[in-house]
């Protein structure tokens, strides 16, 4: 699986089209990645983290996800996904320039690289 996470205006609307593209086997392993993006956001547990992400995107109203943390995973993606905060990518696409992988803990999930 691949995504692009789209990075923010000052307005914090989504920017399509660039940002950080991260690749993985699975929806959970994703969402890992991507809460490791951060310092601060890596030190969250992942379920806070999920509820902080939609908090931002979706507002206090959000609503909230399943229990089952690989169902939750795939949600939030999804939900994601559907105000262009993400991209899914094609499995196939080849790969841009590499960055260097200096996060050992991400390393067994993906590589991860920016436009």
């Amino acid at each position: 699986m691949r995504i692009r996470i789209h990075p923010e205006t000052t307005d914090g609307k989504p920017i399509p089209g660039s940002g950080t593209i991260i690749a993985a086997e699975t929806p959970s392993c994703l969402v890992e990645l991507m809460r490791l993006q951060s310092p601060f956001s890596g030190e969250l547990p992942v379920a806070e983290y999920r509820d902080e992400v939609l908090l931002h995107t979706e507002g206090p109203e959000r609503r909230p996800l399943s229990d089952d943390p690989q169902a939750a995973d795939i949600e939030f993606l999804t939900r994601l996904a559907e105000r262009a905060r993400i991209e899914f990518l094609p499995d196939d696409m080849l790969p841009e320039e590499p960055e260097s992988a200096e996060d050992e803990e991400g390393a067994a999930c993906a590589v991860s690289r920016t436009k």
